[in-house]
């Protein structure tokens, strides 16, 4: 494989981990999606949307998220400051 192409596969791979985060705030699921959206639910919303798409929410992408969001049910949280600084923190 030719150092360029192994640079940017490492790059690429590196960008998604950090895009794809999730931590514990107050007893809620901060999550950001494949496309860095930042969602807010409890631990049980959380478990029944990866459960209803078969994947976690971290790996899933916006769209997706919001259709089994609606397809189940929850109600999302507001997302504060404090919830992203966490997440960011969690890395």
């Amino acid at each position: 494989m030719r150092p360029r192409r192994m640079m940017r596969r490492i790059s690429r791979r590196t960008t998604r981990r950090m895009l794809r985060r999730r931590a514990m705030v107050g007893g809620m699921v901060v999550a950001s999606t494949t496309k860095g959206e930042v969602t807010k639910m409890s631990p049980e919303d959380a478990k029944k949307v990866e459960t209803s798409a078969g994947k976690p929410i971290e790996e899933m992408t916006t769209d997706e998220l919001q259709q089994h969001v609606e397809k189940t049910g929850v109600q999302e949280k507001e997302v504060k400051d404090e919830d992203i600084r966490a997440l960011e923190s969690e890395s």
